[in-house]
């Protein structure tokens, strides 16, 4: 049985070893963020400018998200003995002991940590490039995000100085963390920042006033994010979870307004297509590929 026994001040320390991020880095990427503004189509793919600053937030809380073999960094981390039984990462453990890390420059937790990506899952953020790409293309006065997630897309509306963002997280480990993002990025930007940490199918839309969409749901079984309802078939999670929740949204969206979604082509086809029909505009999402290569897609309709 997988069990994980760190505590938050644990967790946090072992985070901080995988990724020291000093405030000044964090202040320096923000600025470039500021500098960059409307031009973030110019940016190579490979850029990460930007990615500190979601990460000094969130990334000790993205370590908790579950991957293959329904098990977080922590619990791979907690259970190293047991996953060491497993071949494979036994080979890629013996890997780094040999050949990629033979100098040891790299400490105990940044190694496990890769070795958990490549074995497990890698958890990634979407880069805050890419929102800015997106949001400038639209020209948004009130972004709803419904599954927030790690805060990039809050980080990129407030480079922007985007009037208002509403990001919506089920999340609660991501209260304080979040707390203490906004608070930054207030002292820095004119954008509103409205968080409600709530489940996303619950939420009365028609109290918010919003005239743009742009989220990634989660994906069919490919990650297990802290506090989501575990589905037990994708009939299942097209029913109770996609076909309410982006007709809701959709609906309450203003008329002209734009609604767009980064999901894969199954989602798209499977409950998309049906509700809204084929997206008036897609283009593919320039970033790496998730676990078991997923392509990702940008879907977008006008709200006529």
């Amino acid at each position: 049985m997988i069990k994980e026994e760190y505590t938050q001040d644990q967790k946090k320390e072992i985070s901080n070893q995988i990724k020291n991020i000093p405030l000044e880095e964090v202040e320096r990427e923000m600025n470039q963020l500021f500098q960059i503004g409307e031009n973030a189509c110019t940016m190579s793919p490979r850029s990460r400018i930007g990615n500190n600053v979601v990460d000094y937030f969130t990334f000790s809380q993205r370590l908790s998200t579950k991957g293959k073999y329904d098990v977080n960094f922590y619990e791979f981390l907690a259970n190293i003995d047991e996953f060491k039984k497993k071949k494979f990462i036994q080979n890629m453990l013996e890997y780094y002991e040999t050949v990629k890390n033979k100098t040891k420059k790299k400490n105990y937790y940044t190694v496990m940590k890769e070795v958990y990506n490549i074995c497990i899952s890698a958890i990634n953020i979407i880069r805050p490039l890419v929102y800015m790409e997106i949001y400038t293309k639209y020209k948004p006065n009130c972004i709803l995000d419904f599954c927030a997630g790690w805060g990039g897309a809050s980080v990129a509306a407030s480079a922007l100085n985007i009037p208002k963002y509403i990001g919506i997280e089920i999340n609660q480990s991501l209260i304080e963390p979040y707390n203490q993002l906004v608070e930054f990025l207030k002292e820095r930007s004119k954008t509103n920042i409205q968080m409600i940490f709530d489940n996303a199918l619950t939420i009365d839309y028609s109290q918010l006033d919003y005239d743009f969409v742009f989220t990634s749901p989660p994906y069919y079984f490919i990650q297990k994010y802290e506090n989501n309802t575990t589905y037990t078939s994708k009939k299942e999670m097209d029913k109770k979870f996609y076909i309410p929740l982006f007709l809701n949204t959709f609906n309450h969206l203003k008329q002209n307004g734009v609604y767009a979604l980064n999901i894969n082509k199954e989602i798209y086809e499977n409950v998309c297509i049906q509700l809204f029909g084929h997206a008036h505009d897609s283009y593919p999402y320039k970033k790496s590929k998730r676990q078991n290569n997923y392509d990702e897609i940008v879907y977008v309709w006008r709200k006529k």
